[in-house]
């Protein structure tokens, strides 16, 4: 047997004395039977390409339409082989099409509680900076004080000791101040430097909040640890760290990462799906946006975020998986009941009265305000995160970890609306002051007090912000985003209920002279809170929908809904790419935005390969030289033509396939490096020996395209089907082959590197390529 350091090989006994091999290719292990083959072609055949699961190597592309040609013959052959033929075989097919519905049921499952998990733990370690309960102590302030969710920023009770009080030395005030400062910095300092100390030590992949790189894998890019179980519980537990640290980082955001994680590794007990990519893939769009379901009590708001943010590739029938993926996880979280409130709304509020017209002017002053400071915090953390990069500070991202989260506590503690854990801070800008209310936020002696407190807040949390998203912690921007805007909206709405408290009879406010509150600043804080995030981010409707199911009320969905639209245009006055997009762009990861359109004026043979082109010819090949050549060659893939001079085009070949057949037939042991190969089934009659067939292993029509066809259809091509190359031929000789990489390289250093914007998308442009969709509208 020839040697192959890729296959491992065991002998095995039959009952008739022939012996058996097995050979490992991937996640599948195949039989090779000697004494029942008559050659190697033969022992190729009895596999073939088209029902053996690919094998992709990490931060590699996956091949869309041979997973998905793949996954339909599998279908047929399953329902050839084994259902469709009476009522057990229509039994059979029946739990084959249901793997994918009982896979999303658990994944729910799963995604809710490991949410509930997390929720009552940073509850009570946040606390824990400020001290303990008497009465439990494992629970909140909030829990032990039964504080509602609009006095947990001010209120305590006398069952919960500061830190002060349990050391004794709460007597003297100005003490007690330094006693509890101390703690609370010091503990912050604790808990994010355990965060970033197991981030940099066991999983890198758990840093940040993980949107960009579910991006880039729903795009098919593989990233083989990111998934993993390991990284899976590293980001939960460092998760709990971090958000307990009290850095302006928020927790909902990676939870995208934990349920597309989670999704993956209970999809990998599902041969269906953890053997096929695309699939897979499907699993995971339908499944990731089930962090912001379970984040948010938002289950209409944790598709639309897979929809508009997250996904690639999103036809009907994965809406409708992801649908029931976060109904199942949003009916599993009220029951478990992790917010303490016996229900998903996490900010209820109640509006009894419409807006004024005249509250129009500071609604679209807010989205126009929110919409440059979201493109501002964009331009501040990538140029903050680039310079990190470049500097000495690259060295020590533990240290900086801990100094930032200092800062941020030493910060904090001097100011009430910064001192509280973000989720709690949103709940009192979202609380509605009612009548004889004299809290900080409602009481009108305090107005302009109140006011200039929330502004510095505001400054304070976006400059915080801006040098902390980005850290080697799991970060998120959800709620830091929802709190900065909360924040400027809550103190625009406190101005305008101002002016109305002192010039009540103008003509401005005539329509609402019959209700003892006309103006409710919350409003302002809600709308400020999902404008912010889209001047960030550049979301949409996932936003509103996300703001409006978390609040519990849709009086105001038409303001929210405009001023969120005001936003978004005016980010885009800035750039077209939202902060995830960025973060994609400066990691250099191989993903083609699909929902942005470049105005080329190339063709493809402007930025195809076409020098030192790698090919292999039709004749020649033995096992052997394929070997070396492939141990000598980094390409992923190789045009197979009629010989160097005449270049005919007979097909293409990638190395996974190419490694896969050339595994499998080494696996027998008549196979020697001098074993002919062959990619053509017109074999020569004077071939007596045995001989290795890989037609079968080879794609026999691959996508071509012109030499003078425009970059634009190129590029669609990619986006809309999929691809990892298109060949470029002329008349049937290859001249040039463009990958993925080539145009992204072409869109970096024609676009991003000098600072052009893309267009719009306008079909009117261009010649569009039809949309070729790959997929078909099946069960999972």
């Amino acid at each position: 047997m020839a040697p192959n350091d890729e296959s491992k090989n065991s002998p095995f006994e039959t009952t008739n004395g022939a012996e058996i091999e097995m050979v490992e290719l991937g996640d599948e292990s195949y039989e090779v039977t000697e004494g029942s083959l008559t050659n190697v072609s033969d022992a190729i055949r009895s596999v073939p390409s088209f029902v053996s699961p690919a094998h992709y190597d990490d931060y590699e592309t996956i091949d869309w339409i041979r997973d998905t040609i793949l996954a339909r013959r599998q279908k047929a052959m399953y329902k050839r082989d084994g259902g469709g033929k009476g009522c057990f075989g229509k039994f059979k097919m029946l739990l084959y099409k249901s793997q994918g519905w009982l896979l999303l049921f658990l994944i729910a499952v799963a995604i809710a509680c490991i949410a509930s998990i997390l929720n009552v733990s940073v509850e009570y370690m946040v606390d824990t900076r400020l001290g303990y309960c008497t009465t439990g102590f494992f629970l909140s302030r909030k829990l032990c004080c039964r504080l509602s969710e609009s006095d947990v920023l001010f209120d305590t009770c006398d069952a919960w000791h500061n830190w002060a009080k349990i050391v004794h030395l709460e007597t003297n005030e100005i003490v007690a101040y330094i006693v509890n400062w101390f703690f609370y910095v010091v503990i912050s300092i604790i808990y994010a430097g355990l965060s970033a100390f197991m981030v940099k030590n066991l999983i890198r992949w758990a840093a940040g909040s993980g949107i960009p790189e579910v991006k880039v894998i729903l795009g098919g890019f593989v990233i083989k640890m990111f998934n993993s179980w390991q990284s899976l519980i590293v980001k939960v537990t460092c998760l709990i760290l971090s958000a307990a640290s009290g850095l302006n980082l928020g927790k909902e955001g990676p939870m995208i990462h934990v349920a597309s994680a989670t999704a993956e590794v209970i999809s990998s007990l599902f041969p269906k799906y953890a053997l096929n990519e695309v699939k897979k893939r499907e699993i995971l769009a339908a499944a990731s946006g089930v962090g912001i379901t379970v984040a948010f009590g938002a289950p209409l708001g944790g598709v639309l975020i897979s929809l508009e943010e997250l996904s690639y590739y999103f036809p009907h029938h994965i809406m409708l998986s992801a649908l029931f993926c976060s109904t199942i996880a949003a009916s599993v979280l009220q029951l478990l009941n992790p917010f303490h409130n016996g229900k998903l709304i996490i900010y209820q509020v109640h509006y009894f009265h419409s807006w004024l017209n005249i509250e129009w002017i500071p609604f679209i002053f807010i989205g126009i305000f929110m919409g440059f400071l979201g493109a501002l915090f964009i331009k501040l953390n990538i140029r903050w995160s680039k310079f990190r990069r470049t500097s000495r500070m690259k060295l020590f991202p533990i240290t900086y970890v801990m100094v930032m989260a200092g800062i941020t506590a030493f910060l904090s503690w001097c100011n009430v609306y910064l001192r509280s854990y973000s989720s709690d801070f949103l709940a009192g800008m979202f609380s509605q002051c009612e009548g004889g209310d004299i809290t900080p936020l409602c009481d009108p002696e305090r107005t302009w007090t109140t006011v200039s407190d929330l502004f510095i807040a505001g400054t304070v949390r976006f400059l915080l912000t801006v040098f902390t998203f980005g850290l080697a912690v799991p970060s998120g921007l959800f709620i830091p985003g929802f709190a900065i805007g909360a924040t400027f909206g809550r103190v625009v709405g406190i101005i305008s209920a101002w002016a109305y408290n002192n010039i009540p009879e103008s003509y401005a406010f005539e329509t609402c002279k019959n209700h003892a509150e006309c103006i409710d600043p919350s409003v302002y804080a809600i709308i400020g809170a999902a404008c912010f995030l889209t001047g960030a981010t550049r979301a949409t409707f996932s936003i509103i929908v996300i703001i409006l199911e978390a609040t519990g009320d849709l009086n105001y969905l038409l303001p929210v809904t405009i001023a969120v639209l005001v936003s978004k245009f005016v980010g885009d006055l800035f750039s077209k790419e939202g902060i995830y997009e960025e973060i994609i762009l400066m990691n250099e990861y191989p993903f083609l935005n699909n929902r942005v359109h470049y105005n080329f004026r190339k063709t493809a043979k402007d930025i195809m390969v076409s020098r030192h082109l790698s090919i292999i010819e039709l004749q020649g090949n033995t096992y052997g030289s394929l070997m070396a050549f492939m141990n000598s060659n980094n390409h992923t893939g190789w045009p197979v033509v009629t010989s160097k001079e005449e270049m005919s085009l007979i097909g293409y070949i990638t190395r996974s396939e190419l490694r896969q057949a050339l595994a499998f037939a080494g696996a027998h042991r008549v196979v020697q490096d001098n074993t002919n190969c062959y990619f053509s089934p017109e074999i020569p009659s004077s071939e007596n020996r045995p001989y290795i067939d890989l037609v079968p292993w080879m794609d026999a029509t691959p996508i071509q395209v012109v030499p003078n066809t425009p970059l634009n259809n190129v590029f669609d091509m990619f986006t809309r089907m999929g691809m990892r190359y298109v060949l470029v031929a002329n008349r049937g000789t290859i001249v040039g082959i463009v990958t993925k990489k080539d145009i992204l390289q072409y869109i970096h250093v024609e676009y991003h590197a000098k600072g052009i914007e893309p267009e719009d998308h306008d079909e009117e442009e261009h010649s569009p390529v039809p949309s070729h969709d790959v997929s078909e509208p099946s069960s999972f």
